[in-house]
């Protein structure tokens, strides 16, 4: 029975407990002063540091010079003295064509050459002598081209051949059509040889000029006579220029770093009309980056740049800015003009590799241990000067005139008296903020909501600690009240 009543009463402390905990919090919020906690602002400090302008920008690593070699010669490949990533000379060799029928022709044009010569010499009693003489070269000249034309034919035909088999292997789906391709290219070279020749009846006959240089050796006259002369003379250096170019040379010292040509393929007739080679100086490296034309008023020769390629991981190299191009052109899909610009790597190039792309970072200005803040915190002023807001001690707004340095893409270098490093300053100001206007933060209202939940554990505290004070002395009072009444109902009982 006392231990039910101990219970019921512990009941009610509980009870009396919360009651006096929640008049506690009434009466902290109702004895809580109601003051303007000002306008909601968000602060970020000043600090001291270094801060740099670059611009970055992306290209292809090139070398510093290149040549693409071409042939105008329609003569078969004998030779490949080169592959990819061969280095060479100026000068080197790098293929040799065909060059036997050119050789035969250069004999022909040298002896045509000197006859003309000796013609010029002969008195006009002799012109029909030299007229027989011009069409025995002419019928030699005719049995030689008639060989070439012949064996021009068998080639065609037999190349014509293939390709109707290679066609019907692809028609069966047993070729590709590349190789049919390969071949159809081939076998139309071939019929362009043929057709060089002037043919009636399956005979080579007569040109025109042919005919043209046998009546042109019976005009004695000085003039024909040393026109004729300089025709031939001219039509041999023609040849002779020839026969060198049959020797494939590299115009500049490089590496190979494109070769375009194969064995027995013609010099003129290359993959994709491409180069026959391609050679670059890739010792030394440069990539042409596309500055905006608002941009290149800040690019200036001889600026440091940082080079960085994925090929290279972590690591970077160092450039410089090698030259600016005097005239823009217009950026693809834009109507914003760009300025080719050329920046020239200065560090080891060891890993690097032309035609990767690559990152160009080049250093505009910089300043070391100098304020910085936020170019949100900048406020422009209606006289287009600028100026700060800083929150003081009494969170309060400071309006600070400031003028600005160096800037980049997030940040400002900023100069002031008034300002110091770690001075709140508030970002992205609006114009309702003025001098002397209350303000709060963010962590203004956590700091004071964390001040209250204190101040309310305290109080619960201490109201719990004397309510429990007070029902223990209650309850000894009842317990000992209850146990005098026992003695003394059994006192009488025992009386009776």
């Amino acid at each position: 029975m006392k231990q039910k009543l101990l219970a019921h009463k512990k009941g009610i402390v509980i009870v009396v407990v919360i009651a006096l905990v929640a008049g506690a919090v009434f009466y902290k919020k109702s004895n809580t002063p109601n003051t303007d906690i000002g306008t909601m602002v968000t602060t970020t400090p000043v600090v001291k540091g270094d801060i740099q302008d670059r611009i970055s920008l992306r290209a292809a690593l090139e070398g510093t010079e290149s040549a693409e070699i071409v042939s105008r010669l329609h003569y078969e490949v004998l030779q490949l003295n080169v592959k990819e990533g061969d280095r060479v000379k100026r000068g080197q060799v790098l293929a040799v064509l065909d060059s036997d029928t050119l050789k035969k022709d250069i004999k022909r044009a040298e002896d045509q050459l000197a006859l003309a010569k000796v013609e010029s010499s002969e008195t006009s009693s002799r012109s029909e002598q030299n007229v027989e003489l011009a069409k025995a070269q002419l019928e030699d000249k005719l049995k030689d081209q008639q060989t070439a034309y012949e064996k021009a034919v068998l080639d065609r035909d037999e190349l014509k051949r293939k390709y109707d088999n290679l066609k019907t292997l692809v028609d069966a789906g047993v070729e590709t059509e590349e190789s049919l391709k390969e071949i159809k290219n081939t076998y139309e070279s071939a019929q362009q040889v043929v057709d060089s020749y002037t043919v009636e009846n399956g005979k080579v006959v007569a040109t025109e000029a042919d005919l043209k240089s046998i009546e042109n050796s019976a005009d004695y006259s000085a003039a024909s006579r040393a026109k004729n002369i300089a025709m031939l003379q001219t039509e041999l250096n023609n040849k002779r220029q020839d026969l060198e170019e049959c020797q494939i040379t590299s115009p500049i010292d490089g590496t190979i770093t494109r070769v375009n040509i194969k064995l027995g393929r013609f010099a003129d007739d290359t993959d994709d009309d491409k180069p026959m080679f391609v050679v670059e100086n890739i010792d030394q490296l440069e990539m042409e980056i596309l500055v905006s034309e608002y941009d290149i008023g800040k690019i200036e020769v001889g600026q440091t740049a940082t080079i960085t390629a994925d090929i290279l991981k972590e690591e970077s190299v160092e450039g410089i800015v090698d030259r600016i191009s005097p005239t823009g052109e217009e950026k693809v899909g834009s109507t914003e003009r760009v300025i080719p610009t050329t920046v020239r790597i200065t560090g080891d190039t060891k890993g690097l590799i032309a035609g990767i792309n690559a990152k160009a970072e080049i250093l505009i200005a910089e300043s070391k241990d100098t304020l910085i803040l936020p170019l949100e915190c900048l406020q422009q002023n209606p006289d287009g000067t600028i100026s700060v807001l800083r929150v003081n001690s009494e969170n309060k707004i400071e309006v600070i005139p400031v003028t600005t340095g160096i800037e980049n893409d997030l940040n400002v270098e900023v100069f002031s008296d008034m300002l110091q490093e770690g001075d709140n300053i508030v970002v992205s100001p609006t114009v309702d903020l003025t001098e002397g206007t209350a303000v709060t933060t963010p962590e203004m209202m956590q700091q004071s909501q964390n001040d209250n939940d204190e101040n309310i554990e305290d109080n619960t505290e201490n109201n719990t600690d004397e309510n429990t004070e007070n029902d223990t002395e209650n309850d000894t009072d009842q317990s000992t009240q209850y146990n005098a009444e026992n003695a003394d109902n059994t006192q009488s009982n025992s009386i009776e």
